[in-house]
């Protein structure tokens, strides 16, 4: 490729890095302009060029869905208990749950006990020592 091709090539992609996004168009309309003045046999020695350009943006494109994969997954917690699998994002323990609804454990466990909380909202796990998880819904006692 001819050297003073491969030069304005390097200053443009550089340009459009280092640009902030309301230079981006006139950095592009100025190449653009170029690009187009150049003749055919010109234009198509830059076709590596371009090859390695679309090659790196299919790169960066594939490590990105890579990675967003990945995040899913982490964020995919399930747990399978006596063959049922059940959401950990739906469920906390019931600390947590006092916590989180400003309640002691005491009424909690209470509420357990009465059925105020249904039994299909509460998982007991015995692998993990009976620790027992609450489906994370607003219940009330009866009136």
């Amino acid at each position: 490729m001819n050297v003073d091709i491969k030069q304005k090539l390097d200053d443009y992609l550089s340009a459009i890095q280092t640009a902030d996004e309301s230079e981006v168009p006139a950095i592009r309309s100025e190449f653009s302009n170029w690009y187009y003045a150049l003749s055919e046999e010109d234009r198509n020695q830059m076709e590596p060029f371009w090859k390695s350009i679309k090659e790196a943006a299919r790169q960066a494109i594939k490590e990105i869905k890579d990675a967003i994969y990945e995040i899913q997954k982490l964020d995919d917690v399930k747990i399978v208990v006596a063959g049922a699998e059940y959401d950990l994002h739906d469920w906390v323990t019931i600390s947590d749950y006092s916590r989180l609804h400003n309640l002691k454990v005491s009424r909690v466990q209470n509420w357990i006990s009465r059925g105020v909380v249904p039994r299909d909202k509460v998982l007991a796990i015995p692998q993990l020592n009976n620790v027992k998880l609450i489906k994370n819904e607003i219940y009330t006692a009866r009136t």
